[in-house]
């Protein structure tokens, strides 16, 4: 029996190693030699700036601190600055306002209730065929002074008897009262009339 061996088979060729344990650990150790050299050389470049880096830090600690008392002082003054005068505002307006309750409530300005109720008056005593013009209310109700026009001269003691009844206008006397023609330009005439507590 006889057998053939194929030596060019595969199996028995020899295997050609790419990367063998002695090569890989050469190139390890060239990669370490050449990034530690780089490393030095950085870190040569680095140190100087590491000691400016160190000195600015320091300085601007300092600084901020300053920076930090300064802002307390300036909030301290500013503070006290507007609080004082926030203070001498506030006691001005509550001065005034004290001045003006003192006056209102010794009634030198007369009435302190106000004018609608005079005017409620006027409305009120209203008769047909007169109508008023003008109302002057002054020194707080204590001077009255009306004007109008009427259709008959004999209306006006009717309008003044009725306001008469009033009773806001209790106490108010009417001195002075005066009546005038005043003639249209269509024809007819009006009368005009004026009466006041002065």
């Amino acid at each position: 029996m006889m057998q053939q061996v194929n030596l060019y088979q595969p199996m028995f060729r020899k295997q050609k190693i790419i990367f063998s344990a002695t090569t890989m650990l050469q190139v390890g150790i060239f990669f370490l030699l050449v990034f530690s050299s780089l490393y030095a050389y950085q870190l040569s470049k680095i140190t100087p700036y590491k000691s400016q880096l160190a000195n600015l830090e320091s300085e601007l600690i300092q600084l901020n601190a300053q920076v930090t008392g300064l802002e307390a002082a300036q909030k301290n003054k500013g503070k006290s600055k507007l609080l004082d005068n926030e203070i001498a505002k506030l006691t001005k307006e509550l001065e005034q306002r004290e001045r003006i309750s003192r006056v209102l409530s010794s009634r030198t300005f007369g009435n302190s209730s106000g004018f609608s109720a005079y005017l409620e008056s006027f409305a009120r005593g209203h008769v047909e065929g007169t109508w008023l013009t003008n109302v002057d209310i002054s020194q707080g109700g204590a001077s009255l002074g009306l004007k109008g026009k009427t259709l008959s001269s004999e209306l006006v003691p009717v309008y003044l008897q009725k306001l008469a009844e009033e009773k806001s206008l209790q106490g108010s006397s009417f001195n002075v009262m005066e009546l005038a023609r005043v003639e249209k330009k269509e024809g007819g005439a009006e009368i005009s009339f004026s009466v006041s507590t002065n």
